[in-house]
């Protein structure tokens, strides 16, 4: 789990450097595409309201995940799994809301509205909320603590692996749509999915680790006819 610790504040400091001036100042006023990094300019396209939809259906479906628990937890599990889950998704919200009102960034469609769509009001509205990719947060939140629930807790689950596949299929395809959608650059989805999976790791694993309730989890024995071992996971 430390490792997944790493690797996310990795992304966030990489995304940083790579995008220093664009989220520090203010948006470019005349949105040229010139002035977008050179890895972010690859993959910037023109808005599709068809991929932004189904976006929103992914991040959604991702956000459900966790729901698959409720057929391998006991009843008794619900309500402290409830809690965690709704301690995860505010902290990711939290941070998203901060961050998109610190940081000012034209969305990539915003330096191609010609035609304009039919909801054209709405875009140039949202149009500097680039960065982070809040569905992206959302997505890989809800991916993160589906797998350290099903690691930690319940680990012989016979839904775990399809649980697991599945979450983070609909995490990556919602950062893949919002990119492909013209809603954002590839490090907005990047550093989104750091802070998501951020989330979704750190309060399962401090759950395990610290609230007693979790112990029993940690702590196994096995006896014999001659012997009785105890295995302690930290």
């Amino acid at each position: 789990m430390r490792v997944v610790f790493r690797r996310c504040l990795f992304l966030l400091v990489l995304v940083c450097v790579l995008v220093p001036g664009q989220l520090l100042a203010d948006p470019a006023p005349e949105l040229s595409p010139s002035s977008i990094n050179s890895f972010d300019s690859l993959f910037m396209y023109p808005y599709s309201e068809p991929l932004s939809v189904t976006s929103d259906i992914t991040q959604y479906l991702s956000l459900l995940t966790p729901a698959v628990l409720s057929f391998t937890a006991p009843p008794s599990d619900w309500v402290e799994i409830s809690v965690l889950y709704a301690t995860s998704a505010l902290m990711s919200f939290g941070t998203r809301t901060a961050l998109k009102h610190a940081i000012e960034r034209n969305r990539p469609y915003m330096y191609d509205l010609d035609p304009l769509p039919s909801n054209s009001e709405e875009l140039l509205a949202d149009g500097t909320d680039s960065f982070p990719s809040g569905h992206s947060i959302m997505a890989f939140t809800g991916a993160a603590f589906t797998q350290s629930l099903f690691s930690l807790k319940y680990a012989d689950s016979p839904y775990r692996k399809a649980a697991t596949i599945t979450a983070w299929s609909l995490a990556g395809a919602t950062a893949v749509l919002r990119v492909a959608s013209g809603n954002h650059f590839v490090t907005d989805v990047l550093a989104g999915a750091a802070i998501g999976s951020f989330y979704g790791f750190v309060v399962p694993y401090l759950a395990w680790k610290f609230l007693p309730s979790w112990q029993g989890d940690r702590l196994s024995v096995a006896v014999g006819p001659t012997t009785a071992v105890m295995n302690i996971t930290f």
